[in-house]
């Protein structure tokens, strides 16, 4: 089984690079493949694929077999889905899609999916030119971007460590980093960090300014925040800087 939940919409893309890292043309050698296109689609929740290779596999892992409901004599039986799906009865989330599918094409949203990973890859392009404020907490991924942001307390004690180098004036930071390279947060400053992130949220969302989630990540003692881009609306460069550089305005004294 392949779960795409998230990321599985990059079925849809015909970017070699992106159906590569994504593994979309492996997926034909699974049983099962699974993704929601209420997420990086954009189509109207909940919408959710689960596409099976073997014919009858559904049936014969949920079908209770109700009498009263299901009669294979009766003309159609075979389109009845109810014994499909241990929830027998449901919303018909296939038509979103369906309408989705029909009205953008394939062509349609698979742009849509490589504007969402281009739209993140200047978000990391932004991360990295504000060394030292903010920094990736893993290798950057096409759907998502995990980071931290460090006030200066923090800042200064990882320039002392030797840990961030400090920036020197006119540098330019428009890159020089391996393109996969990111930080790696000491175990006793990684509590103090977390504690610095869960706080930068709930000021920024009290402040009616943004909902950004931190997460925590297998690599990382510290709890990072995670940006997602979904749906039709564009993330413009304009918007990128004013989430760092709000982020920044009520971090600062943290």
């Amino acid at each position: 089984h392949v779960d795409g939940a998230w990321g599985g919409s990059a079925i849809f893309s015909s970017r070699n690079e992106i159906r590569s890292i994504t593994h979309m043309d492996e997926i034909r050698h699974a049983d099962s493949f699974t993704f929601n296109p209420h997420k990086m689609l954009g189509a109207p929740q909940q919408t959710t694929a689960f596409i099976v290779r073997h014919r009858n596999g559904l049936r014969e892992a949920n079908a209770a077999g109700a009498k009263y409901l299901f009669d294979p004599r009766k003309n159609g039986a075979e389109y009845d889905l109810g014994d499909l799906s241990y929830t027998c009865g449901r919303r018909t989330d296939a038509v979103k899609l369906w309408a989705m599918w029909k009205y953008y094409g394939r062509s349609g949203l698979g742009s849509r999916v490589d504007q969402k990973v281009d739209e993140l890859e200047c978000f990391v392009s932004e991360v990295r030119k504000r060394r030292n404020t903010f920094a990736l907490a893993c290798r950057p991924w096409p759907f998502n971007v995990n980071f931290f942001y460090f006030p200066p307390r923090i800042r200064e004690v990882l320039e002392q460590r030797g840990i961030l180098r400090p920036v020197v004036e006119d540098e330019d930071m428009s890159g020089g980093d391996d393109e996969n390279s990111f930080i790696q947060i000491p175990d006793d400053i990684a509590k103090d960090l977390a504690e610095v992130s869960v706080a930068l949220k709930l000021r920024l969302h009290e402040a009616g300014e943004m909902i950004i989630p931190y997460q925590p990540l297998s690599n990382q003692q510290a709890d990072c925040f995670r940006l997602v881009v979904a749906g039709k609306k564009d993330l413009k460069e304009s918007d990128i800087c004013h989430i760092l550089d709000t982020m920044e305005k009520y971090g600062a004294d943290l």
